[in-house]
């Protein structure tokens, strides 16, 4: 999967924004979403596309990453690359979650 960078921004008004916090932002706004948020989220979605396409076949979106991807999901549609990683997210969230022991 690889280092990531901090995902955390001070915003006057709105306090530290991290990825979960903007979503849950964006999805309770009535109207227009507030420009930093929108720009903030967009950037978040630009480096996460950006390590997508980097490892198309094995980069694995961690939950705070596939929840801005998801948010944004419409955007690629019938996109190969996008349905493929969505689909590792799935699957190794799967595999967390699965009790191996005897």
């Amino acid at each position: 999967m690889g280092a990531r960078a901090t995902n955390h921004v001070q915003v006057d008004g709105l306090g530290v924004l991290d990825y979960q916090s903007a979503i849950d932002i964006a999805r309770n706004s009535e109207g227009e979403l507030d420009p930093t948020v929108s720009a903030y989220l967009e950037l978040a979605l630009t480096d996460i596309w950006s390590r997508i396409s980097l490892n198309p076949t094995s980069y694995i979106m961690t939950k705070d990453e596939f929840a801005v991807f998801n948010f944004y999901r419409a955007r690629f549609e019938g996109d190969q690359v996008a349905e493929q990683a969505v689909a590792r997210y799935w699957s190794h969230t799967h595999d967390l979650t699965t009790d191996t022991s005897a």
